[in-house]
């Protein structure tokens, strides 16, 4: 059986980060986030100092080529965010932070990444704003890091993005020297609000643009969960309200899989947790999008299928260390290629 993986990047910032070429090709976990270089910025007051006319012309001149062919105001929002995602670089050395200097040298940290949105934005009439708040990182799980988002305006309403966390990824080699690895992410725009609040709390209890806003000692209990997982079948406001109703809500570590294989596998039903019991039982129930793609256990467990569905019930030992859940797809050769989706750690005794 061979196994396969794919690394992972921004958020948090999840400007993510990672430790190089892993030991092992697993697919590395969601929740290896941006480091505290992603992180710790000197994120703006949240407002945009206005532009002279000559300014206003410059970067309505720098946008026209961006948003050439768009029709909408949803449109726009979107070229611009694929063009600062895939254009700057996070800024490793003298931590820019304002849109000019950041258009010329194309890269800077996550106020750089928010101000070069909104002055583009502002070149073909989008209404945007910058959001101040803290982000929850891998090295800052506290939710304690600084960080800088975006609001911009559309036929849709306000629509939340983080082009810094869209962009890439800090990573480690083995030397520990650490760069900027472009890896663009697409659900880093339009986040659903009930997603984004799992990993951003905006100073302004409005610019969570939920409902009924969080308070801060909620948004700390609340555990990393990427909008991306909503691929998987999860519902963003089904999972935010069980992490609200439970106090000590953990979830399973989950992992990026290449772009082909997302979606390809539903969690109908899983244990909303992040540790297991040695003894005791667990109900798993997925459901595959076709026979090209099949789950896996590890340790290795029978599954009951009927149609694309299929369950399985785990029960740890206290000789085990993890359960992962996984999806194969075949390798052209008689076997598997393996990507793992969740992993629970075993309680010890």
């Amino acid at each position: 059986m061979k196994r396969n993986g794919f690394f992972h990047i921004v958020i948090a910032c999840f400007m993510l980060v990672g430790p190089g070429i892993l030991p092992t090709a697993m697919a590395r976990p969601s929740t290896n986030l941006p480091t505290a270089e992603a992180t710790q910025v000197r994120a703006s007051p949240g407002t945009t100092k206005p532009d002279t006319a000559s300014e206003a012309a410059l970067w309505r001149q720098r946008v026209q080529p961006i948003v050439a062919g768009c029709t909408t105001d949803y449109q726009k929002a979107r070229a611009i965010y694929d063009w600062v995602c895939q254009n700057i670089a996070y800024d490793m050395a003298d931590h820019i932070s304002d849109a000019n200097t950041c258009w010329n040298q194309k890269r800077g940290i996550c106020s750089g990444y928010s101000q070069l949105y909104i002055k583009l934005a502002h070149g073909c009439g989008l209404q945007a704003e910058e959001i101040n708040g803290m982000a929850k990182t891998i090295t800052q799980t506290n939710g304690k890091g600084p960080h800088a988002w975006v609001k911009v305006r559309t036929e849709k309403g306000w629509t939340l993005l983080d082009a810094t966390w869209g962009a890439g990824e800090v990573v480690t080699d083995r030397s520990g020297a650490k760069q900027f690895k472009r890896q663009f992410r697409s659900f880093w725009f339009d986040i659903n609000p009930q997603w984004n609040i799992f990993t951003h709390f905006p100073k302004q209890p409005e610019d969570q643009l939920l409902p009924s806003p969080i308070t801060q000692e909620q948004y700390h209990r609340l555990p990393i969960l990427w909008p991306s997982v909503e691929a998987w079948g999860l519902e963003a406001d089904q999972m935010l309200s069980h992490c609200l109703e439970h106090k000590d809500a953990k979830m399973p570590k989950t992992y990026d899989v290449p772009k082909p294989i997302v979606g390809k596998m539903k969690l109908i039903a899983f244990p909303l947790k992040r540790t297991l019991l040695p003894g005791k039982s667990y109900q798993l129930e997925v459901e595959c999008t076709d026979e090209n793609h099949r789950p896996f256990l590890q340790p290795n467990t029978e599954w009951e299928k009927k149609g694309n569905k299929y369950t399985a019930t785990i029960r740890p030992t206290s000789k085990q260390k993890y359960v992962r859940l996984e999806i194969g797809e075949p390798d052209g050769n008689g076997g598997w290629k393996i990507y793992t989706l969740l992993e629970y750690t075993v309680k010890a005794k």
